[in-house]
């Protein structure tokens, strides 16, 4: 086992040796997203419907399970925000700034083996403040402010 270790360092274009099996990977993703028929190659997200917190919470789920590091994960290329915003309407949340990459249990099962979430994202640039929320809050408090105004009339 340690030489073929030594090998896939020394020969990279080698196959690594995978100590998790990726039927592991497949019954933990069946599991999470409900779907027992779910193939090794489904996309989890179109596929397989795990969409917004869902996915999040299974890929945190994978990563306690695993034990590998999902600091690298960047949400918004794989799955959307579960509600709808008014302001979204006029700035894009990050989701639609960028192409959807999809993760399969394959993609996991990989990840899994490498301990770490290894996906190389394009390069994008995500604005710091996120402006479709901070027109959601105006709304909301004008909305508030209108509402307490018309009671206190009434």
């Amino acid at each position: 086992m340690l030489s073929s270790v030594l090998d896939s360092v020394n020969n990279p274009e080698e196959e690594p040796v995978y100590r998790i099996p990726l039927e592991d990977v497949l019954s933990f993703v069946r599991w999470k997203t409900g779907q027992p028929e779910a193939g090794a190659e489904d996309d989890i997200f179109e596929a397989l419907n795990c969409r917004g917190t869902d996915f999040t919470q299974l890929v945190e789920a994978f990563s306690m399970r695993f034990g590998t590091d999902t600091s690298a994960y960047r949400w918004y290329f794989h799955t959307n925000e579960e509600d709808h915003s008014i302001g979204g309407m006029f700035f894009k949340p990050p989701f639609e700034r960028v192409q959807r990459i999809p993760v399969t249990a394959e993609t996991l099962w990989h990840m899994a083996n490498a301990g770490s979430w290894n996906l190389a994202y394009p390069e994008h640039e995500i604005p710091s403040s996120r402006l479709d929320i901070f027109i959601n809050i105006i709304l909301f408090i004008a909305g508030a402010l209108l509402l307490a105004w018309i009671a206190r009339k009434w």
